[in-house]
């Protein structure tokens, strides 16, 4: 990141050198000018603006308005060269998935796996395919050491494994919801009513 900002920052001067906005009917060119300073010296525009007390919206707006040198264009970053880089991880749904460029079943977009799959996938030497399922035995979905983890072929079986002999905690709601559904009249595939067979 510093190789990165380094070079950044003499993009800018260069991109800027001999910029000077036009200040044609502008309201406040003192804030345009200290802007256009700051920007040339390699700031990013979230930077810039908590240094002049606006937002980052803002100061892109005076980017356009000026039209000063395309700063996305000024050298762009890689995807680790960001400011904001976290380290090619993130949490989806508590669950921590990994940026895995080449992985056949990554996300869309990134290319990200859930942790627990990479893990499993080391240590069995493959890759899982999309319809095995790992079970996070203790049932902390944030714990991804390989000997919480197991791996079911398919949903079925997982739900089997880790359902059987529970007894489901339902709400009052979900369980009048249920007996709803259990007394209303069901139809066969003729379109015949078939009354419910328990007493009413």
């Amino acid at each position: 990141m510093d190789d990165y900002r380094e070079q950044y920052q003499k993009a800018c001067k260069a991109a800027f050198s001999g910029f000077e906005p036009d200040l044609t009917g502008c309201r406040y060119p003192d804030l345009v000018l200290q802007v256009a300073d700051l920007a040339s010296s390699g700031l990013f525009s979230a930077e810039i603006a908590e240094i002049v007390g606006k937002t980052p919206k803002a100061i892109q707006k005076i980017f356009r308005r000026y039209n000063f040198p395309r700063l996305h264009n000024i050298l762009p970053p890689r995807r680790e060269q960001r400011h904001d880089w976290k380290g090619g991880v993130k949490l989806m749904k508590g669950y921590r998935y990994v940026r895995t460029p080449g992985h056949p079943y990554g996300t869309k977009h990134g290319c990200y796996v859930a942790e627990h799959r990479l893990v499993v996938e080391s240590q069995i030497g493959r890759y899982l395919t999309p319809e095995e399922v790992v079970d996070h035995i203790d049932g902390d979905i944030t714990n991804n050491h390989p000997s919480n983890l197991r791996v079911f072929a398919s949903n079925g079986e997982h739900l089997r494994a880790t359902l059987t002999g529970r007894c489901p905690e339902w709400t009052e709601e979900g369980r009048q919801s249920l007996d709803h559904a259990r007394r209303q009249k069901r139809r066969t595939w003729k379109g015949v009513a078939i009354q419910p067979t328990h007493a009413e």
